[in-house]
């Protein structure tokens, strides 16, 4: 059996509610200098919603990409033709972009430093008992398991790590050199096709954990691009995000705008092309998808899930998905307008629209997945 678990904010919210979106931007909103905060609101349009970090990552990218493409246009010889019809001078534009750049490291770094910390084993087993039961039981009777979060937390990591042996589930990372600056430990690097030949054993019981839009403690190295990741550990007794620039890393994560290009890059677009194997490919199809928390805000994930669903509903040679979604609504109508979110963004034709009756929902939390 070939499974596949996809889990959102939502999970994590249930475990800890400082990791509602609304409730981490007021924290990160309320560690910005006057200056900044200035800055994110001025580019904010009213459609954007001040309490959602995501939408204030994207104001800033907004402006940064903006300004970027103007200057590129001046350091063209028709981009100086326009400069000279209008006696314009060239301004210092290239400082500007590095400044708004360093910005958007800088808050990426401020948000990770306020979530990590708040996955903790005792939490989970008091508020998420039903679900690592129900996760345990899943992976122990599956031919074949993925886990995809997009959550930056490392709550599914958690959970394995307790569970399991570090040899028991892949994560497509092998062990590099040790990194000086925080304390000669050890990095381990993205690299797929590098993990399984170093550590085959880790692929061995076809467990594997991905983090579709990165995590805490995953970065980019600025002097070779090369995707690294380190230990909880080595995370926070180094304070890697308060000194991110000396360090000269930057998170490697997916915030803010345009989701749809960013999961184009590595490591990304791997984790991505991972889940969609498992919606479109037909020797890789999922037998059965099981969402736990997902808003379905994603279009990237919700057109792959849309197309694992019209295999399921084809006329000829269709291939069936047993699919459960667990959500947090709690009111008959919050429920109802859950349900009619997933129809519209999966694409469900009317006559077979999903309803609250069907046995696809599940509305009292992550623990009632059990």
């Amino acid at each position: 059996m070939k499974r596949v678990v996809l889990t959102g904010n939502g999970l994590s919210v249930a475990l800890n509610k400082e990791f509602s979106l609304e409730g981490i931007t007021k924290r990160f909103f309320d560690r910005l200098t006057e200056e900044h905060r200035t800055f994110i609101e001025h580019h904010m349009q009213n459609k954007y919603n001040q309490r959602d970090f995501e939408e204030a990552i994207a104001s800033i990218e907004l402006a940064y990409e903006m300004l970027k493409h103007y200057s590129d246009f001046l350091s063209l010889e028709k981009g100086k033709r326009f400069m000279s019809s209008y006696n314009l001078q060239s301004g210092n534009f290239e400082e500007h972009i590095d400044a708004i750049q360093n910005i958007i490291y800088e808050y990426t770094a401020a948000i990770l430093d306020l979530i990590d910390g708040n996955v903790k084993k005792e939490a989970i087993d008091e508020k998420l008992d039903g679900f690592v039961q129900w996760l345990l039981e899943t992976i122990d009777n599956s031919s074949e398991i993925d886990l995809f979060t997009l959550n930056f937390d490392l709550l599914l990591e958690t959970i394995l790590l307790t569970y399991y042996s570090k040899r028991d589930f892949a994560d497509f990372h092998f062990r590099g050199g040790k990194w000086q600056p925080i304390d000669n430990e050890y990095r381990f690097y993205f690299g797929p096709d590098r993990s399984r030949q170093i550590h085959p054993e880790n692929y061995a019981k076809g467990v594997r954990l991905h983090h579709l839009h990165g995590s805490l403690s995953s970065f980019k190295d600025l002097s070779d691009g090369r995707l690294f990741k380190i230990t909880t550990e080595s995370l926070r007794n180094s304070d890697v995000y308060k000194k991110i620039f000396d360090l000269k890393v930057i998170p490697s994560i997916v915030t803010g705008g345009g989701k749809s290009l960013k999961v184009q890059q590595e490591p990304f677009s791997y984790y991505y092309n991972e889940f969609k194997k498992k919606m479109v490919i037909e020797k890789n199809l999922c037998d059965e998808l099981y969402i736990v928390g997902y808003s379905f805000r994603d279009n990237h994930i919700n057109n792959a899930i849309k197309e694992r669903l019209k295999i399921s509903r084809r006329r000829e040679n269709p291939i069936p998905l047993k699919l459960v979604i667990v959500d947090y609504a709690l009111s008959e109508e919050d429920k109802q307008k859950f349900i009619d979110i997933v129809n519209k963004e999966l694409g469900i034709p009317k006559k077979e629209s999903l309803t609250i009756n069907d046995d696809v929902f599940y509305f009292e939390g992550a623990n009632s997945i059990k």
